[in-house]
């Protein structure tokens, strides 16, 4: 059964592949150029379409629309490590907010929305 999940990656190994020579920067800290975004991936394997927005603390942030059946990737301004939830709202009625997270700068964080969301135990 497909479950709707919060899960943070850090970008370590993109972060290291680009290094010649010298030694290698720390992979938990933001690049100085300020790279201060994360990547949000989302699989919809529901048929519905899927409006999601993130919330960062209290603040309520619309990502986007993600059509049934559909992948869709966000890129989202995140100035600091700070914790993470998102409400996913289909275009039928049903309604879940994801487990709060912390979410650091440079993380690439993985939403898969199931077919059937309101079995879903992950689901708020």
């Amino acid at each position: 059964m497909l479950r709707a999940r919060l899960i943070v990656v850090l970008a370590a190994l993109v972060a290291a592949s680009g290094c010649m020579g010298g030694g290698l920067p720390n992979p938990f800290e933001a690049s100085e150029s300020g790279d201060r975004s994360i990547r949000v991936e989302v699989r919809n394997f529901n048929f519905a379409d899927a409006t999601l927005y993130a919330y960062r603390g209290a603040e309520r942030m619309r990502l986007g629309v993600v059509t049934g059946k559909t992948d869709r990737d966000y890129q989202l301004a995140w100035p600091a490590t700070q914790s993470m939830r998102v409400e996913i709202n289909l275009l039928a009625g049903e309604r879940c907010t994801t487990r709060t997270q912390n979410v650091s700068p440079g993380d690439v964080i993985y939403v898969q929305i199931p077919v059937e969301l309101r079995t879903d135990p992950d689901c708020t």
